[in-house]
């Protein structure tokens, strides 16, 4: 009853709205509150009256976490973490459900007190804190407040020059166009040739992505290589099996599969990003950081969203050289990273490669 009369006052844009924005306290009332209350009561008797250690520290746990779940619950209902954005989730898929959510919408003042003290070592490691600035990784600094910490940007061991080659295409219509969405087959299937298959084609959109898939079914049956698509039965972990199976498969995908995915070899030779991976700005925490941003003074786009986008490029980009034998091909399809001013901010921020523009 409590989670439905959540749903019930989350006002959702539409019936694909996933996220619903909570700006006051009180959404609903805590009706979990006093039932929670009793059976963190009986576990704590539950655990006093075990009579061996494991079962104890097992009633111990539950009681912890039943706490915690508690707390929480009143915590978002009350809205009493100061600079936290709170917000409804539901899932559309078959098995429904409801949570809460909250987050700081500025996590460095948190961030610096944990790690950049001064008096512990900590080191952070990854191949893409970097969005092409100098080497101080400033971006990234400031995101986790460690502004006064030393900060190193190695060089790859890949010779990029001679293992990638980075295609943009200047004629690609608007993103979010449907002059886009319809030169998209045209150009998938032109650089799924040069490289006979073998590619990740990354989307921004699942809808979109599934409309393009259906759309080119018949071209990958005609070429006799596998069409692999997100959400279409197996599971992320099987898709990315069959497709190192299958050297010259096609994997359509889409947020997963842009970070976190390895696959070295000939298997992956392509990789096709259909559109720069810029935030949805409507996601209650995005919104939350954009708001706090203009509100300090600053510019919401330049600060936030493009840096972002280029940390998610790069990830996706990254799919592609993964030992100093892989070869490969990347081609991008939005033309924004050459006709609008932060493009040049993308592309310094790639590997240095050799770059063909076709028109």
């Amino acid at each position: 009853m409590f989670f439905r009369a959540v749903e019930g006052s989350s006002h959702f844009m539409n019936q694909q709205s996933r996220e619903f924005r909570v700006r006051e306290t009180g959404l609903v009332d805590n009706t979990l509150a006093i039932p929670l209350h009793r059976v963190i009561e009986r576990t704590k008797i539950a655990g006093d009256a075990a009579k061996n250690e494991n079962s104890r520290l097992e009633f111990q746990d539950l009681t912890r976490r039943l706490a915690s779940v508690q707390a929480g619950m009143t915590a978002f209902l009350d809205q009493s973490e100061d600079d936290h954005v709170y917000w409804v989730e539901r899932s559309n898929g078959e098995n429904k459900s409801v949570s809460l959510h909250s987050a700081p919408i500025d996590v460095s003042p948190q961030l610096s007190k944990l790690f950049f003290r001064g008096d512990k070592a900590c080191i952070l490691t990854s191949a893409t804190l970097g969005v092409g600035e100098a080497e101080d990784l400033s971006y990234f600094r400031q995101r986790v407040g460690a502004t006064s910490t030393v900060a190193v940007n190695i060089a790859s061991p890949f010779d990029f020059e001679k293992q990638m080659r980075l295609y943009l295409v200047k004629s690609m219509p608007a993103p979010g166009t449907k002059e886009h969405e319809a030169a998209l087959p045209k150009w998938i299937e032109h650089f799924l040739d040069l490289s006979q298959g073998r590619a990740f084609v990354l989307f921004t959109s699942y809808t979109q992505m599934t409309r393009i898939a259906e759309q080119m079914e018949e071209f990958c049956e005609d070429r006799g290589w596998t069409l692999l698509v997100q959400g279409r039965n197996l599971p992320r972990h099987q898709l990315l099996a069959e497709f190192r199976k299958d050297t010259h498969s096609i994997l359509f995908g889409t947020e997963s599969f842009w970070t976190g995915v390895d696959v070295p070899g000939e298997a992956l030779s392509n990789v096709i990003i259909t559109k720069l991976p810029f935030a949805v700005p409507d996601h209650p925490l995005t919104a939350a950081r954009l708001e706090h941003i203009e509100e300090s003074g600053g510019n919401p786009f330049t600060e936030y969203s493009v840096p972002e986008a280029i940390l998610k490029l790069r990830q996706g980009v990254g799919r592609l050289i993964r030992t100093k034998k892989d070869q490969g091909i990347c081609a991008i399809l939005d033309n924004r990273v050459l006709t609008k001013p932060y493009g040049r901010a993308f592309l310094n921020a790639l590997p240095p490669c050799p770059v063909e523009i076709l028109s």
